[in-house]
């Protein structure tokens, strides 16, 4: 007798519908949402620009947030990704989980629910592109990064 496979939640839930630890496992840590973005603020409309500057509570050699409880109220700006901002933000890169799912798309195979993997998204984040953290000294401009460099 064959044993009946069920698919994985992420393949069978909408965002709507995952439970908070569902939700956090779709993250895969890349920890692009954690760079630093510019846009002309002088025109709404102006394509908005990641930058490879990390967040000051970003732990670059750890791969996450330094204090992910309390990151809303350590960082003004940071925002908690929902169903809606996912829908929202056109910044967010093409390989990001809550995107592709949000649009149908399957994860990647470096996707850490994927390879089972923690740290296999490296190569495909945040660490792609050597970031350093946020200070007084740095214009964002000198930082910013390709966004054809983004794409899956």
């Amino acid at each position: 007798m064959k044993r009946q496979e069920t698919a994985p939640f992420w393949e069978t839930k909408r965002l709507e519908d995952l439970t908070k630890d569902e939700w956090e496992a779709l993250c895969d840590g890349c920890g692009l949402c954690c760079l630093n973005r510019i846009q002309d603020e002088d025109d709404d409309d102006a394509p908005i620009h990641l930058t490879r500057v990390a967040c000051h509570c970003y732990d670059i050699g750890a791969g996450q947030c330094s204090d992910y409880a309390n990151r809303f109220e350590k960082v003004e700006g940071c925002m908690a990704l929902n169903v809606a901002r996912v829908a929202e933000y056109e910044w967010l890169p093409e390989t990001c989980a809550y995107r592709r799912r949000y649009f149908g798309l399957p994860l990647p195979s470096w996707h850490p629910l994927i390879s089972g993997e923690r740290n296999s998204v490296r190569p495909f984040g945040m660490h792609a592109y050597n970031p350093i953290l946020e200070n007084d000294e740095i214009d964002l401009e000198d930082y910013i990064i390709d966004e054809d460099a983004l794409k899956v």
